[in-house]
C-alpha cells in the first residue's frame, strides 16, 4: 500500500488539493466507508481554525467554517496531543460538528498536525463506520494516512515559510523608512482574504487558493525595497520623475522574487505562479492603463485583480505623509466609482461593499494607532 501511494504522489499534482484528492482514493481501497479527507489550518494571530483541504466539496449544514480553538476547551485540549480523537457527529459536543463537510458521514478521526512540535492545524478523516465499529487496523491506517498528508503539509509550507521569511527579513530593513509598515500587509491580507473567500463560489477557488492568497499578498509591494527613501517618505505627492522611478518598484518586485526562488530552488514549487502574479500585476487596471504591461480585463490573473483592490482599499483607509485616512463609506465609494470608470475588478469591488462590516472589524484590530 505504501509503495503504491508513494507511486502515485510522485506524479505531484499541481496542488495540495490534488494530492489529497489523491491519497484519499488509496485510503478508500482499504477503508471504502471514509467520506471524506479534509484539513484544517490553525493561524495563530486570529486563534482561528480554516478550511485549508478537503477530497471533496460539500457543505458543512451552516456551520461557520472558521473556529476559535482557545475558547473550546476539546479542540485546545486535543491540539497539545500527539493522538487523535474519534468523535461521533450526533455527540452532544456539538463543536465537532464543525468538522463535518458531508452530511452522511457519522464519526470523524481527527488528528492534530505539527511542524516542529508546533500545532499547525487537524487533519480528519470522517467515515460511514459508527465509532465501536472502528476497530484497531482501521484506526492505524488511518493514522498513517495522516502521517502522510501531514508530511506533505510540512514540505510545502516549509518551502513556503522559506520564501516568507527572506523576503520579510529584507522588507523588515526598509520599515523603519518605509510609510507602509507590516500592520499595512497583514491588513491587505486580510482583505484580499476576505475578497477571494467571497468570489470562492462563482469562480470554484478552493480553500487552499483563498489561504494562499492571503500568504502571498503580504509579497505584493517588495520591489519596493530597492526605492529610495527621499521617494518612499516624500511628504507630499510625486512629481513625474519620481513616480516613473516609483513604479519600477513592480519590476524589482519580479526581479527581486525571481531570485529568491532560484537561490532556495523554488522555481518549480507549487503556486509560485499566483505570487509572481500578485507582485507582477497588482497594478494593472481592466481598461489598460495601469502599469507596468497594460494588461486588460481577464489578461489580469484574478489574485492580481483580487490584490489590487485590497490594496487601494487599504491605502485609502489608512494614514499617508500626505493625507488622512478615509472613512471606510467614502472607501468604498471611491473604489466604486473607480470601477465604473474599468479600472478595477467589479467582481472584487461588490465584494468589499457586501462584507464590509469584516473590511472594518480588520481596520480597526490592525490599526496603525495601535502600534
Amino acid at each position: 500500500m505504501d509503495a503504491k501511494v508513494i507511486s502515485l504522489l510522485a506524479n505531484k499534482p499541481d496542488t495540495l488539493n490534488g494530492r489529497l484528492q489523491v491519497l484519499h482514493e488509496c485510503l478508500r481501497q482499504s477503508l471504502p466507508q471514509t467520506k471524506q479527507s479534509s484539513c484544517l489550518l490553525y493561524d495563530e494571530k486570529t486563534d482561528l481554525l480554516k478550511k485549508f483541504l478537503s477530497s471533496h466539496h460539500f457543505t458543512n449544514g451552516g456551520y461557520d467554517e472558521c473556529i476559535h480553538l482557545k475558547s473550546n476547551q476539546a479542540l485546545f485540549t486535543l491540539c497539545q496531543q500527539e493522538e487523535g480523537k474519534l468523535v461521533s457527529f450526533d455527540t452532544d459536543d456539538s463543536i465537532w460538528r464543525h468538522f463535518q463537510q458531508d452530511p452522511d458521514s457519522v464519526t470523524a478521526f481527527i488528528i492534530p498536525i505539527k511542524q516542529a512540535q508546533r500545532f499547525i492545524g487537524f487533519v480528519c478523516f470522517e467515515t460511514e463506520f459508527l465509532a465501536e465499529n472502528l476497530n484497531d487496523t482501521a484506526i492505524n491506517t488511518l493514522i498513517l494516512y495522516a502521517q502522510f498528508i501531514s508530511m506533505m503539509i510540512n514540505e510545502e509550507f516549509s518551502l513556503v515559510n522559506t520564501l516568507l521569511a527572506t523576503v520579510r527579513a529584507a522588507r523588515d530593513f526598509t520599515d523603519f523608512r518605509d510609510f507602509e509598515t507590516g500592520l499595512h500587509l497583514d491588513r491587505m491580507a486580510c482583505y484580499a482574504r476576505i475578497i477571494a473567500t467571497h468570489l470562492a463560489k462563482k469562480h470554484r477557488l478552493s480553500d487552499e487558493f483563498i489561504e494562499h492568497m492571503y500568504l502571498f499578498a503580504r509579497l505584493h509591494d517588495i520591489g519596493k525595497i530597492g526605492i529610495s527613501d527621499s521617494i518612499l517618505n516624500k511628504p507630499g505627492r510625486l512629481d513625474d520623475a519620481e513616480r516613473s522611478i516609483m513604479k519600477t518598484h513592480v519590476s524589482k518586485g519580479v526581479d527581486m522574487l525571481e531570485q529568491v526562488l532560484q537561490d532556495y530552488n523554488l522555481v518549480d514549487m507549487r503556486d509560485t505562479d499566483m505570487m509572481r502574479n500578485i507582485v507582477a500585476c497588482h497594478h494593472e487596471y481592466i481598461d489598460g492603463s495601469g502599469y507596468p504591461k497594460g494588461l486588460k480585463g481577464d489578461d489580469i490573473p484574478l489574485e492580481a485583480r483580487i490584490a489590487t483592490v485590497a490594496d487601494i482599499f487599504d491605502a485609502l483607509t489608512c494614514h499617508r505623509p500626505y493625507k488622512k485616512p478615509w472613512p471606510l463609506e467614502d472607501a468604498i465609494a471611491e473604489l466604486e466609482k473607480m470601477q465604473q470608470a474599468n479600472k478595477l475588478d467589479a467582481e472584487c469591488v461588490a465584494a468589499v461593499r457586501e462584507n464590509k462590516a469584516e473590511f472594518e472589524k480588520i481596520m480597526k484590530e490592525l490599526s496603525d494607532d495601535k502600534k
